[in-house]
């Protein structure tokens, strides 16, 4: 895993783009994903994390290309957890690499940062519709523990 740097908010815009639309386009409409896409990743909100102090933004590089995406934040739980943690805000995968246990090495790596940075936790918002991520994260112990906040995606009102 590679820490992004300040310089990357290109990187990370087209990578969060890309891999968002992969892992999303059987669940919502194009239109949807394209309004998601145009309002949350933005180069401005690339540079927003990037510059953060209390994130972490890594790739997954291979042959030079970038084939995964992990961002950690310092962000209490806001259900029944309140307890020293980080949120696992994004992990994405580019579509060609599911399968390969790129997710499982991301997620050892972002739990392993997580206690590396003091914390005793590690807690992640899900939409209710991406049933492969449900099944991913439960592999590694993660239960439902409260619902999130309602996630926009275009038209589409989803809980996570």
């Amino acid at each position: 895993m590679e820490i992004a740097k300040p310089g990357s908010s290109e990187r990370l815009q087209i990578f969060w783009e890309k891999s968002f639309r992969e892992a999303y386009h059987d669940i919502h409409a194009p239109i949807d994903i394209q309004t998601y896409c145009a309002r949350n990743f933005t180069k401005e909100s690339a540079d927003k994390i990037l510059s953060d102090e209390n994130c972490i933004c890594s790739f997954a590089v291979k042959s030079d290309e970038t084939v995964g995406l992990s961002i950690l934040c310092q962000n209490s739980c806001p259900e029944r957890l309140h307890l020293s943690a980080m949120e696992l805000k994004h992990l994405y995968l580019q579509a060609s690499e599911y399968g390969t246990g790129l997710g499982r090495m991301m997620m050892e790596d972002a739990i392993t940062k997580t206690k590396d940075s003091g914390k005793s936790h590690l807690w992640l918002c899900v939409s209710n519709l991406n049933f492969r991520a449900f099944r991913f994260y439960q592999k590694f112990g993660f239960t439902k523990v409260g619902n999130g906040p309602m996630l926009e995606v275009g038209m589409d009102r989803l809980l996570s």
